[in-house]
């Protein structure tokens, strides 16, 4: 997949004639997914490249200050975008002249005269423009004018709850990585590089790899995870907190290996969070710490031994 970051020459050319999804996706959830298959499938039917236009940084950032935390790194985007199967990626950052753009404007402006695309493709609350004050309507509307066509997609709902980035945001911030999961179609992936730790697992008989992580959303607690490293995937149990029984002020991410011990260092490694196992609390000795991480791997061997933890890691191994 190619990545273009401003509107140049080699953008335009890759853009003409394409089938092209807008929007942010952070999280690349199960309603993304559902537009960027209608993509895909308008591209092969008319012969077409299949693209995104997305947005780096997040316009609430950038525009509002909004102190925003996305689902994704930016590289797990683009990630989730060249699996799918799209040719090309167009990110631009969405800047007060670009932002200040009227609907009309940046209809005729960007989607027409740049980049001259057959057709696009967004979800029923997509809006654009200046302030945002233009929607999927005013788009349809614009694409007769300006001869291209625009397929608007239903918001897909997983289990009565309509599926959106804010609400799995809410999700993850307490913890609920299953109800997360659910409506990203995928766990939930904290990814980063091992760093060196204070080697206190291994002095408690449960040696960890400590995770420098660029994740903003990084929920608080103990998880039965499944952690891929340099394309092999392990079973794991892994601590997100501030380790409070070692009066530790900082988020750090520690993940133990079931029935592996040997080192890695600055690996890149990807946490895929499977279930809570608990909340992180303060232990009143080290020895109460060991024996609640001896009970959480037990359950966690509990649970790997289940159908749906099977079904789990047939689908990320797919997915290296």
């Amino acid at each position: 997949m190619r990545v273009f970051r401003h509107l140049s020459a080699g953008a335009r050319l890759q853009a003409a004639g394409s089938i092209l999804a807008i929007g942010i996706f952070d999280g690349f959830h199960l309603g993304h997914q559902k537009i960027i298959r209608k993509v895909l499938a308008e591209a092969r039917s008319n012969g077409a490249a299949a693209g995104v236009l997305s947005f780096y940084p997040h316009p609430d950032k950038v525009l509002n200050h909004r102190p925003l935390q996305m689902i994704q790194t930016l590289e797990q985007r683009l990630k989730a975008f060249e699996q799918a199967g799209l040719d090309f990626c167009l990110l631009l950052d969405l800047d007060q002249q670009l932002s200040g753009l009227s609907g009309e404007t940046f209809a005729r402006q960007i989607i027409k005269q740049a980049l001259k695309v057959k057709e696009v493709v967004i979800g029923r609350n997509f809006r654009f423009g200046h302030h945002r004050q233009w929607g999927t309507d005013d788009l349809e509307k614009f694409g007769r004018h300006l001869d291209f066509k625009v397929i608007t997609l239903k918001p897909a709902v997983r289990q009565g709850h309509l599926i959106s980035s804010s609400l799995i945001r809410q999700f993850l911030k307490s913890g609920q990585v299953e109800e997360a999961s659910r409506l990203l179609g995928h766990p939930y992936e904290i990814s980063g590089r091992i760093v060196a730790g204070h080697k206190l697992g291994r002095q408690l008989g449960y040696p960890t790899i400590n995770l420098d992580s660029r994740n903003d959303l990084l929920p608080s607690g103990v998880f039965i995870c499944l952690t891929k490293i340099k394309d092999e995937i392990y079973q794991s149990v892994s601590n997100i907190g501030t380790r409070p029984t070692l009066g530790g002020k900082i988020i750090q991410v520690e993940t133990h290996l079931l029935d592996l011990s040997r080192p890695f260092y600055r690996q890149k490694v990807s946490l895929f969070l499977l279930k809570k196992l608990r909340t992180e609390k303060k232990f009143s000795s080290l020895e109460a710490l060991q024996e609640a991480i001896a009970r959480d791997v037990l359950l966690a061997r509990k649970y790997f031994k289940s159908t749906t933890a099977k079904s789990l890691i047939k689908s990320i191994r797919l997915d290296i």
